[in-house]
């Protein structure tokens, strides 16, 4: 089975991610998977998944209502459908929303028309791979849901922390016994993605002059909120 493109991947379903982040349907998204497996893990894993999105939802608001200040300029990597730049923009901050997706993109502006219109001058969009090119010099970054579609992670990471004070990051764990699963039986990694030690990120961020500090295990991996000690 062939390897999908990221960025096809995500021009395919962003619409229904975000429809994942806010409890509604989810069974319209496209796996690079058999049809009955496609099925069956709708009817399965996706329940659960949708249960998980919201707690996801709720800890990375406890992150911008804690960390975002007015003013600021925040980086929304994989900004998805923009549901998160909105809450950014509400707080009085500025953001750069970051994607690899065209959709991604459109999707996030049509968010910030619908709902904070007068806003829509707070944004700059880049459409852009992050473990290619660095972000802009940022206060904070955050990335939701981004890491496990990376492969050069030590690249994406470093591309990330050079430029902010601040980053909060999800991470799927490979010792976590659904990531077991997934790579003793490659079909059942229904989205392909990719997980990463703990050990490796610990380094990769004393690599990049940077602390953690807070890391809080959730779902099939672990929150981190690191903080530059440059």
């Amino acid at each position: 089975m062939t390897q999908e493109n990221p960025k096809d991947y995500w021009d395919k379903n962003i619409d229904n991610w975000g429809k994942f982040y806010l409890e509604s349907s989810h069974s319209d998204e496209e796996f690079n998977s058999p049809s009955w497996l496609t099925k069956l893990y709708r009817r399965l894993i996706v329940p659960i998944e949708a249960r998980l999105m919201a707690k996801r939802y709720q800890l990375t608001m406890d992150f911008i209502e804690r960390y975002v200040k007015p003013r600021m300029l925040v980086a929304d990597v994989g900004c998805g459908t923009g549901i998160f730049t909105v809450e950014i923009l509400k707080r009085g901050a500025r953001v750069i929303a970051i994607d690899i997706s065209t959709s991604s993109l459109e999707a996030t502006r049509q968010n910030i028309a619908n709902n904070v219109p007068e806003l829509l001058d707070s944004v700059q969009f880049l459409q852009m791979n992050v473990s290619e090119k660095p972000i802009p010099i940022v206060d904070i970054a955050i990335a939701m849901g981004v890491t496990p579609y990376v492969i050069e992670i030590e690249s994406f990471y470093g591309n990330i922390l050079s430029r902010t004070r601040i980053f909060y990051c999800l991470v799927l764990d490979p010792k976590h016994w659904a990531n077991r699963i997934r790579r003793a039986f490659p079909l059942l990694n229904v989205r392909k993605v990719h997980c990463f030690h703990r050990n490796r990120i610990d380094d990769i961020l004393r690599r990049n002059n940077c602390a953690l500090v807070e890391r809080r295990d959730f779902a099939s991996g672990y929150l981190d909120i690191a903080e530059s000690t440059r």
